[in-house]
């Protein structure tokens, strides 16, 4: 792993801030189609927003601090270029119009993201059993964390 790991991973928290205040600001009142709308209100969606820019500076500002967390980061800088693609870019491309969050994802998440993985040492990193352990750790835990914090704030905070 790189020195350059904790810069990279507090700019992917900066990235992933800046991404989730576009989604908090356009993505409630978006118009979905009826397939795909989160069953969730605005309120509760915000308060998983800011859980998941929380989470993301959390271990951002563990690796800062010197521990060793850079697999959880891995994973979660896989799990927002996954996000990028699907479904803000998916969305953007087949609904013909611009889905809110498509831009920070693509222009900031997505390159801090790489920078992320690169400071990791690549896809060599995952060549390592606890490396690739640690990243899908922090794939699926910001999947489900935000599938957790969606939950929590409409069930807390109203729908």
């Amino acid at each position: 792993m790189s020195g350059d790991l904790p810069a990279a991973a507090l700019l992917l928290a900066l990235a992933v801030t800046l991404h989730n205040v576009e989604e908090m600001i356009w993505l409630p009142g978006f118009p979905h189609p009826t397939a795909l709308k989160i069953d969730a209100g605005p309120v509760a969606f915000r308060f998983a927003a800011v859980g998941v820019a929380a989470l993301v500076w959390a271990v951002a500002l563990t690796l800062a601090a010197g521990w060793p967390a850079g697999s959880l980061m891995a994973g979660f800088a896989l799990a927002m270029i996954v996000n990028a693609a699907v479904p803000h870019l998916a969305l953007t491309v087949a609904m013909r119009r611009y889905h809110p969050g498509t831009a920070t994802a693509c222009l900031l998440v997505v390159p801090a993201a790489t920078a992320v993985l690169v400071a990791s040492g690549g896809f060599a990193a995952f060549a390592e059993p606890w490396f690739a352990a640690g990243a899908a750790v922090g794939f699926l835990g910001l999947a489900a964390g935000t599938v957790a914090l969606l939950a929590l704030g409409k069930r807390f905070l109203g729908a």
